[in-house]
């Protein structure tokens, strides 16, 4: 009983899941929508310098998408133009970080596949495509700012001007006067080539252990798991993985398997299988990444029972002899299908690598074996480490 509760505890965790997601996409598609409808009226707030209708139009963003670096950037804009007060909005734009965040766009723009980077991370770049207009117009403000006479910036509103008109260098020359211990700009350079590192295909290696979670006398009870899998980009939300998977059965009771019309009572050192998965992330801020799992596999049980097979061909020379050929041995192993219902957690470490922690349901249908007698149960459990590079 208290195997099917922990069973429909985690088909209930995943469905959840899910649903999650389900609702997190229609509000990421939702904010997307949004933000490009208002950035064709920040186009004309900015040639026509009204900044009396910057506020509802960044009001209507951030009500779907929350704040950014976008919508605070556009704020601070407004208040050097019309020479108000920027210490309190500046200080809040560099306490959040956001210059790393502008600097990485800045980065990205120069790319000659930026529009294929934008369209693969819309959530990173706040749904504002890369060398958009409006991002034109605040370069070329924020530059004029900087060589007017009639504006009289403080070191702070200089800094965050060259910030905004991307001379990067400045800024950071600017910033380090102030702030010695901030990071120079190779580290900002660094975030670039880490998030490169999403677009490359890795090698997924795991450890864990599978256990039985039906039947009063399971033959296999609890062992020990590995795996070997060819693992796609993580740039996309459909991840793929291909590989083997191995089950070295411990403790496991012996079963009877018919071979050539007798019965061998046999024991399995190891179960073998071949197949992959497909994830989709539901959850993916660079550092974590969460995905649930569908997995289908070809398995092998092994019986220790195998055969070694002479091969012959007739001789014309000699008339009707016929010599040996090749030798080969076949084994006779239970074959079934695995399939698998997972949830994998990630955690990014350093540029191609990351350690996670997968839970999973897998059902075997042992039953398509037609000479195993006994019954083997087909519902298990997993609980794996892996780590990717």
């Amino acid at each position: 009983m208290n195997k099917l509760l922990t069973l429909l505890y985690v088909a209930s965790f995943i469905f959840s899941s899910s649903l999650a997601s389900a609702k997190t996409r229609i509000g990421f598609q939702d904010c997307d929508k949004i933000t490009q409808v208002s950035l064709e009226k920040l186009i004309t707030v900015l040639e026509e310098n009204d900044f009396s209708s910057l506020e509802p139009v960044l009001g209507t963003i951030q009500s779907s998408c929350g704040e950014s670096e976008f919508t605070q950037r556009l704020r601070i804009l407004r208040a050097l133009i019309e020479k108000n007060s920027t210490e309190a909005l500046i200080t809040d734009y560099l306490s959040k970080d956001y210059q790393e965040i502008l600097i990485m766009r800045w980065d990205y723009s120069v790319e000659p596949a930026y529009q294929s980077i934008y369209k693969k991370n819309k959530s990173a770049f706040n749904y504002v495509p890369l060398n958009h207009p409006v991002d034109s117009l605040i370069k070329l403000k924020s530059a004029a700012l900087l060589n007017s006479a009639s504006y009289a910036l403080t070191d702070q509103e200089r800094k965050i001007a060259f910030l905004f008109s991307d001379n990067i260098d400045d800024f950071y020359q600017t910033y380090q006067d102030n702030q010695p211990t901030v990071a120079p700009a190779k580290e900002t350079k660094f975030v670039k080539v880490a998030k490169d590192d999403k677009y490359r295909a890795g090698i997924l290696i795991s450890a864990g252990v599978e256990f039985p979670i039906s039947g009063n006398d399971p033959v296999f009870k609890a062992s020990p798991a590995f795996g070997l899998m060819y693992s796609s980009k993580l740039s996309v939300p459909f991840i793929y993985e291909l590989g083997a998977k191995i089950r070295v059965n411990t403790n496991d009771r012996a079963f009877d398997f018919l071979l050539y019309d007798e019965i061998e009572t046999v024991n399995s050192a190891v179960s073998f299988s071949l197949g992959g998965n497909i994830g989709y992330k539901i959850f993916d801020n660079d550092k974590f990444i969460i995905s649930p799992k569908i997995g289908l596999y070809y398995e092998a049980t092994s019986t220790g029972l195998s055969e070694v097979t002479d091969s012959y061909y007739y001789d014309d020379y000699y008339y009707d002899d016929y010599e040996q050929g090749s030798s080969s041995v076949r084994y006779h192993n239970v074959n079934a299908m695995r399939t698998t219902v997972a949830l994998s957690l990630m955690r990014h470490l350093y540029k191609k690598q990351y350690i996670g922690l997968e839970g999973a349901y897998h059902y075997i249908s042992y039953e398509w074996e037609k000479n195993l007698l006994t019954e083997i149960q087909p519902n298990y459990a997993s609980l794996q480490v892996f780590f990717r590079f």
